[in-house]
């Protein structure tokens, strides 16, 4: 979502099918609501296709935890850009970074709170500044990381959301 409360992507699975992530385009002139769907990407049980208008890339969903037996949750994969990503649980919430000399962070998963001892808010995606230029890549890999690796829930129902 926008600041503003206006959905920006959409996460659509049907019961074991592949899940579809579509953005939403503004494009006053062409429709009455002013907004398009676009699919940027989809991920099935063990793969992930980014889609966009130069190239779609895939990418084979292995998790350090079955390549080292290690609990922490991670995935590290290769972006189109040859580079290599790593989404990892800091602090109860998932996190992408970037590697290099230096990790850079470039989106985390905010969870809900409940406003009990703070204000309540709703989880959101924070995408930091050095991941402005990349934001379907880091919404289809983020509800990859989530489907397979961070919610342990590989059949699941029916459900629709938006992000």
């Amino acid at each position: 979502m926008t600041p503003d409360g206006i959905v920006m992507y959409q996460v659509n699975t049907a019961l074991g099918q592949i899940t579809t992530i579509s953005r939403f385009e503004s494009h006053p002139g062409l429709l009455s609501t002013g907004r398009v769907s676009c699919v940027v990407g989809e991920v099935d049980s063990n793969r992930l296709r980014l889609l966009d208008s130069e190239s779609s890339i895939e990418i084979v969903m292995v998790s350090s935890a079955e390549e080292t037996g290690d609990l922490d949750r991670s995935w590290t994969f290769n972006g189109p850009d040859d580079k290599a990503y790593t989404w990892q649980i800091m602090f109860r919430s998932p996190v992408l970074f970037v590697s290099g000399n230096t990790p850079t962070p470039l989106a985390r998963y905010r969870q809900a709170k409940l406003g009990i001892i703070s204000r309540s808010r709703r989880a959101f995606l924070e995408i930091f500044p050095a991941g402005i230029n990349a934001i379907d890549f880091i919404v289809v890999t983020f509800v990859s990381y989530a489907k397979h690796h961070w919610l342990d829930k590989p059949h699941h129902e029916s459900d629709s959301s938006a992000i």
